[in-house]
């Protein structure tokens, strides 16, 4: 039968999911969270009694999963509320005009492809029918441009989740027609006969009047991403940020072509040690502290502007050998593994710069540990 999407609506149906996500965010990321179920080997929550639940299937096996959660049919959204700050939509929008969808997840082999696409269209589709305008979700930061690129916006700055790290509140405005248009959504085509909802946009660009400042370079013109770091750190970035030395500005650009910036403040752990994820940080702006679990009490070290981070794991795909944690409001570029190698097989002239930048970055940490020692 192939891959397909299908709306769960049975007890069984629903069961598989949730052992399907206890597969992948227990025992394939390790990610210790009170909501699973060890005895079952399931993850659930009380939110999904009350919400739409979407399964990728492949013949019958759970491939992919997503959860849609419409407002007006939560009997305490009062979590929901606080979680993404709703106070503005529901001064101008009617619960059941608002949904957040969560718990977006795909099996290892599938997630270079298309099939997630799959997914979120069939989720969107239900939402456009039913009358819904926002819908809310979050991300980690390596997942940010796949989220801008479907439509997705952030509207506030990122937070620290106790279970699943450092997270990026996004929002997308579903009849936003102009938005999804600009960004090439996949989703764009579907409703494309429906009216383009300007009173939501309007809301939005009166409600968040900073969120333009949330930087991703797909997003801009070409130079102008080089641009603004510039002015984020009042130098120029060739010879302020370590892993820019020796290349040009053209190289740079191309380098940073699929980069984002996001804002972290005092107490945000950026990265965990020990879990998974192989993005390359580069902090732009203010201070972190490194530590290891074991030693919490005392930093291993302070990274100030210039400085990458989350470099081991991603030249070993390894998991993350220390935390680092914010000591002062930050801007932090964020460079997802996918990109960054698919920039290095394409480039491979700076890919050769970009990797001896890397290699002299932690052997200049290592040059550190050792006298510390």
């Amino acid at each position: 039968m192939g891959l397909r999407v299908a709306e769960v609506t049975t007890n069984e149906e629903r069961s598989r999911v949730y052992a399907f996500r206890y597969r992948i965010y227990v025992e394939e990321m390790e990610i210790d969270t009170p909501e699973a179920d060890h005895d079952r080997k399931w993850l659930f929550d009380p939110l999904d009694a009350e919400s739409r639940l979407h399964a990728l299937l492949d013949d019958d096996e759970v491939v992919g999963t997503l959860r849609t959660t419409i407002l007006s049919e939560v009997k305490d959204p009062t979590p929901l509320e606080k979680k993404f700050h709703l106070g503005p939509a529901l001064a101008a929008f009617r619960p059941e005009e608002i949904c957040a969808t969560g718990r977006f997840m795909l099996d290892p082999k599938l997630r270079h492809g298309t099939a997630i696409i799959r997914l979120m269209k069939a989720a969107f589709e239900q939402a456009r029918t039913r009358g819904i305008r926002l819908n809310y979700g979050d991300c980690s930061p390596h997942l940010l441009l796949f989220y801008e690129h479907l439509g997705f916006r952030r509207y506030e700055r990122a937070f620290n989740d106790t279970s699943y790290g450092f997270k990026v509140p996004i929002l997308m405005l579903l009849g936003d027609r102009k938005r999804l248009e600009q960004v090439r959504s996949p989703l764009a085509r579907m409703g494309r006969d429906d009216a383009d909802d300007t009173d939501a946009r309007d809301w939005f660009t009166r409600s968040y009047p900073d969120a333009s400042s949330y930087d991703s370079a797909q997003l801009l013109p070409e130079g102008v991403f080089l641009e603004l770091l510039e002015e984020r750190i009042a130098s120029d970035p060739l010879h302020a940020v370590g892993l820019l030395h020796g290349l040009d500005k053209g190289e740079a650009e191309r380098l940073l072509s699929r980069a984002t910036v996001v804002d972290a403040q005092p107490g945000d752990h950026i990265v965990r040690q020990g879990e998974l994820g192989d993005t390359l940080f580069v902090l732009l702006s203010g201070a972190c502290e490194v530590t290891r679990n074991e030693t919490s009490n005392r930093p291993l070290s302070v990274l100030g502007a210039g400085d990458a981070f989350g470099k081991i794991a991603f030249l070993n795909e390894s998991r993350r050998t220390a935390n680092v944690i914010d000591c002062t409001p930050c801007k932090v570029i964020v460079l997802s593994a996918d990109s960054l190698r698919a920039f290095l097989n394409r480039d491979p002239t700076v890919a050769a710069k970009v990797l001896l930048n890397l290699s002299r970055i932690l052997a200049s940490r290592l040059s550190e540990a050792n006298a510390r020692l």
